[in-house]
């Protein structure tokens, strides 16, 4: 059985001494993505800054997982099924989601500001609205309060940011989405 994403990108953060949570960082590089789908792995790994590896050579591992990564997003991001979802560990705490969350939406924002094939575009009226909408949830402080009407509220705000991106995304798609390298 496969590693979450979770796990896995926690481990190639840490071993490259990334300061980003696995949260953090697969908000970045899905809104470097929805910006620009033709992103390489080189722009995707310098978007996260400046790497501090741990140890003696880490790079190629995580070259290849962010390539997986990178070509698993695309696929949720322009498939018809819709599957795509911010990553959140599954099995903690309201809070600890909800922090997951915020920090997964202010890295979408950094990543699709980092992105040079947005230059000029302007968004729509509701993309701009969605935007605004995750840089409130990018700062937003959780309750530490594990109760049913929290968990709904999560949950709700969890499908907003999910619904928000694939529609910035279906928006800024390419004119020719088969052009997109997912493989």
């Amino acid at each position: 059985m496969a590693q979450p994403w979770e796990e896995r990108l926690a481990h190639g953060l840490r071993t490259m001494g990334f300061a980003q949570t696995p949260a953090s960082a697969h908000g970045l590089i899905t809104g470097c993505l929805v910006a620009d789908p033709e992103a390489g792995n080189d722009l995707l790994i310098k978007s996260l800054g400046e790497a501090l590896p741990l140890t003696e050579n880490p790079a190629e591992a995580f070259d290849r997982l962010v390539d997986e990564l990178r070509r698993h997003l695309l696929a949720q991001l322009y498939d018809i099924e819709l599957g795509f979802a911010p990553l959140v560990p599954e099995d903690a705490e309201i809070e600890t989601r909800a922090q997951a969350l915020s920090e997964w939406a202010d890295g979408f924002i950094s990543g699709l500001g980092q992105t040079p094939r947005l230059g000029g575009l302007k968004p729509s009226a509701e993309s701009a609205e969605i935007l605004r909408d995750l840089a409130e949830i990018a700062r937003m402080d959780p309750e530490p309060e594990d109760s049913e009407a929290s968990e709904k509220d999560f949950e709700e705000l969890s499908e907003y940011v999910r619904v928000g991106v694939l529609l910035i995304a279906d928006e800024l798609a390419p004119e020719n989405p088969t052009r997109i390298p997912m493989q």
